[in-house]
């Protein structure tokens, strides 16, 4: 199998002193292969859950707790399943991804945002979650102004090759990414993982300091 090296060089300084963690040395990283003719290439399994993710949608949101639906409400746009804006398309550069998981005991469940980037190679827009316990690696697809497809396979948690989408169901992973309001972003898996109902990501890009600006004051 092929895999496509990506070189991403560079040192990135945070805008605010609350970051989660420091940014990823991101030097060159193992690539799957992109899917050709990614419409053929969808399997039915995952064509199936894509058409299923309003329905998943729906019944995330009814089932959440009474406490659960505070935090999903204040939110905003990223986790109303109605809001997806024209130009869906991540521009290439570094992302937080903060995910967030509907579904087990809590019902709802928001975690710490890992790093993510979105590079563009001769072959493609390539999209990989760099730190995290579970990383997913694959490539983007317009599909049309307001949705981009998500094709790619989790990396081995022990280091290794990357499998192409469609050579391993068990490591298969597809989504759709949409636009929710200015530089926010949602990549929400059309299978969650771990037995969760719906698995989601924040992606929101990650804003080098400009040496000798003055930090932003919030009301």
């Amino acid at each position: 199998m092929r895999h496509a090296a990506l070189l991403l060089s560079a040192t990135i300084a945070l805008a605010t002193g609350c970051t989660p963690q420091r940014p990823p040395q991101i030097a060159v990283s193992e690539q799957p292969d992109v899917p050709t003719s990614w419409h053929m290439r969808l399997t039915s399994v995952d064509r199936s859950a894509i058409d299923r993710l309003p329905t998943v949608w729906a019944r995330a949101r009814a089932d959440l707790p009474r406490r659960a639906r505070v935090a999903v409400a204040a939110e905003g746009p990223l986790l109303d399943p109605a809001v997806a804006l024209p130009k869906a398309e991540l521009s290439p550069g570094l992302y937080y991804c903060r995910l967030m998981r509907f579904g087990g005991r809590a019902g709802f469940a928001s975690f710490k945002p890992d790093f993510c980037t979105v590079v563009v190679t001769p072959e493609g827009t390539a999209f990989n979650k760099q730190s995290g316990t579970i990383q997913p690696r694959g490539w983007l697809f317009t599909q049309n102004d307001t949705r981009q497809v998500f094709l790619g396979a989790l990396a081995p948690v022990r280091g290794g090759s990357v499998p192409a989408y469609g050579n391993s169901p068990a490591t298969n992973v597809t989504g759709v990414v949409e636009r929710v309001s200015p530089f926010r972003w949602r990549l929400t898996l059309a299978r969650a993982a771990g037995g969760a109902l719906l698995d989601v990501y924040e992606l929101v890009p990650v804003t080098p300091k400009v040496p000798g600006s003055v930090p932003a004051v919030s009301g």
